[in-house]
């Protein structure tokens, strides 16, 4: 099973990379492997041709076929793991869920039993939505507690944000809400100028996250995000 690479990017094309292996010798190009891996579509927007990387794989068996999915952090891969748990969800369905929200935000939902949100992201209907958070929901905060996705510092904010809220902060309640709101309006406007929503849903999630201070109206956000798919 392949657990890991570390090469250069060959080809890049609908979620799909094209990593090259160098085997030694001076000539990085002779006897080079080539993989082809299923990335989330979000993490491969922007990548050019040579530029090293390392991405965590998950080797998927079949009986007439062998297909590698790759992620760029632990917890990316932790996460679509988990999701394939869920009754109904495959490799594919996962790595869709990955690529339409950042894991922060998905795992943050699934906790909070946000259907709402999860129906939302690409790949994830209703009947899904209830699924996942039936299944994953209380094991989830369980590996969250125990810092299973701790290199993610989202991740840890939220769960300690899930924690506050518990104990009965409404103030952190709505301002959670307001700014998935200012997300949701964001990628609206974005969409409207003509971006593909799969390109910007990951991207703005991100830039929400990671803001300081948070956005204080969506313009603000949309300037950013701009700012960065220029």
């Amino acid at each position: 099973m392949i657990g890991y690479l570390r090469g250069k990017v060959q080809e890049q094309a609908e979620g799909r990379l094209l990593v090259v292996i160098p085997t030694g010798g001076s000539d990085e190009t002779a006897g080079a492997v080539g993989y082809s891996v299923t990335v989330p579509q979000s993490a491969a927007y922007g990548l050019v041709q040579g530029k090293w990387i390392e991405l965590f794989v998950y080797t998927h068996v079949r009986e007439d076929a062998l297909d590698l999915y790759g992620f760029f952090s632990r917890t990316e891969k932790d996460l679509f793991l988990t999701l394939l748990s869920v009754t109904g969800i495959g490799p594919k369905g996962a790595i869709g869920i990955v690529s339409g929200a950042e894991p922060s935000q998905v795992i943050q939902a699934i906790i909070e039993r946000d259907k709402d949100f999860l129906t939302r992201v690409p790949g994830i209907g209703k009947k899904t939505a209830e699924r996942v958070v039936l299944e994953l929901a209380d094991p989830l905060r369980k590996k969250v507690d125990a810092g299973l996705f701790g290199d993610w510092n989202a991740v840890q904010n939220s769960s300690r944000r899930i924690s506050t809220v518990a104990s009965g902060d409404r103030d952190s309640t709505s301002h959670t809400g307001a700014l998935g709101q200012m997300v949701r309006d964001a990628k609206t406007a974005l969409v409207g100028l003509g971006y593909r929503e799969q390109d910007i849903a990951s991207l703005l999630n991100r830039l929400a996250a990671e803001m300081n201070p948070p956005p204080s109206k969506v313009e603000d956000l949309i300037r950013v995000a701009l700012r960065q798919l220029a």
